[in-house]
């Protein structure tokens, strides 16, 4: 399987308990969401990889609960967006937020409502003009949201998320503090637990490794930790050796 053909699929979020029995399906009534291309490849959005549980009603006034990765919001005939992988639906979908209800943190099950509140932090396609900045600009932001997404979607590609994978995590934030030059000291507490929050799909994986690919530090940022996290709980499973070997394809190419 190539690394393309994985592309829309996404890692489902640690639920929390009180979401147990949420069965991955949703009552039997239309969809009133649009269903996106799967060819597209679109530029990694502000919230890209960030997993949320949202309880959501359509143009009928029917709800129903769905867990989704965040991809991008958008703003089109002064209405928002959220383009999600909605893993009820098993596809990309774009929700209108005036339709969203009531929104979750899939890990701790906590209520992040006021819904246009949270999803204020975020700019349309753009890096988050709130708090979330960690003290960096606009791109060095980005980069790091990057990687974080790399290396949570390695750690999650086998289903599970190691103690020693989120002490690579916090090894890879250092070296990327050190490497780039960013002034300051990381908050190690909020950019950790931000990360336990996202589960990138390969689309957002795949727009991680572009971005490498055009920065010689954030390649070796990216692949050295990438390799350690793989190694980190001593078993590397199928699916890491596949990325693995992926990952070595896509930069000697």
């Amino acid at each position: 399987m190539k690394l393309r053909e994985l592309l829309n699929r996404a890692v489902k979020p640690i639920l929390n308990e009180r979401f147990g029995d949420l069965a991955l399906s949703v009552p039997e009534f239309d969809d009133d969401e649009n269903e996106e291309s799967s060819d597209a490849v679109d530029e990694l959005g502000s919230l890209s990889g960030l997993g949320l549980v949202i309880e959501y009603e359509n143009s009928k006034g029917e709800k129903s609960q769905r867990v989704i990765t965040c991809r991008q919001l958008s703003v089109e005939a002064e209405k928002h967006y959220l383009k999600a992988y909605c893993h009820h639906r098993k596809a990309l979908r774009t929700f209108r937020l005036d339709r969203v209800v009531d929104i979750f943190d899939p890990t701790t099950g906590e209520s992040l409502s006021p819904v246009q509140a949270f999803f204020a932090q975020y700019s349309p396609d753009k890096v988050t003009r709130s708090g979330l900045s960690w003290g960096m600009s606009v791109g060095r932001r980005a980069d790091l949201i990057a990687v974080l997404n790399a290396l949570v979607f390695l750690a999650r590609c086998d289903r599970e998320f190691h103690p020693s994978e989120m002490s690579c995590l916090e090894k890879a934030l250092t070296n990327f503090w050190i490497r780039l030059e960013v002034p300051g000291d990381p908050d190690f507490d909020d950019i950790l637990a931000y990360s336990r929050r996202l589960s990138p799909d390969g689309e957002t994986f795949w727009l991680a490794l572009h971005r490498f690919k055009e920065d010689s530090i954030l390649e070796s940022v990216f692949r050295r930790h990438a390799q350690m996290l793989i190694e980190a709980d001593g078993v590397i499973r199928e699916e890491e050796a596949y990325w693995s070997l992926e990952i070595d394809q896509f930069f000697s190419e």
